[in-house]
């Protein structure tokens, strides 16, 4: 049993953790929300649609011996661009349903660039493409960590 590789797969499963990751670290701003379930709710939904893009992104089953993890990442490309698109749209807008966030500030450029990233993503065809949404979406995902909690607003 042979399993190939591909780079934008492994870069992905590490911008899924550090986005999982900063998405927990953020929560920590929430704290003195007066709670309600709606809220929580809402809060949920961008862990919620991680949690969905990381099991596509993990295969469950191949069909022949060699395990083709290109091919793979061909087949769940659409659902995965889509589901992360909308997972960072939740992102986006939870301070502002759940404190007074503005809609708008600095750590949003980083925002739209995984926007940007997560549709090019779903259209990209050609493995460089696919590098490069990854490798975008990693630097992003670091300059937004900088815009938001190392430079103050």
């Amino acid at each position: 049993m042979k399993i190939r590789g591909f780079l934008p797969h492994k870069i992905w499963i590490f911008n899924l953790f550090l986005f999982i990751f900063l998405i927990w670290w953020a929560t920590w701003e929430f704290r003195a929300v007066n709670w309600t379930f709606p809220q929580y709710a809402y809060l949920l939904i961008a862990p919620t649609l991680l949690f969905f893009v990381c099991s596509l992104l993990t295969p469950k089953h191949f069909d022949d011996e060699e395990k083709d993890i290109e091919a793979h990442f061909k087949r769940i490309q659409r659902p995965f661009f889509a589901t992360y698109f909308f997972a960072v749209v939740a992102v986006i807008i939870d301070g502002n349903i759940l404190s007074d966030e503005p809609i708008w500030h600095s750590g949003r450029y980083g925002h739209l660039v995984l926007l940007v990233a997560s549709i090019s993503g779903y259209f990209a065809s050609s493995r460089n493409g696919q590098i490069a949404v990854a490798l975008i979406t990693l630097v992003a995902l670091f300059a937004t960590t900088a815009a938001r909690f190392w430079f103050p607003r």
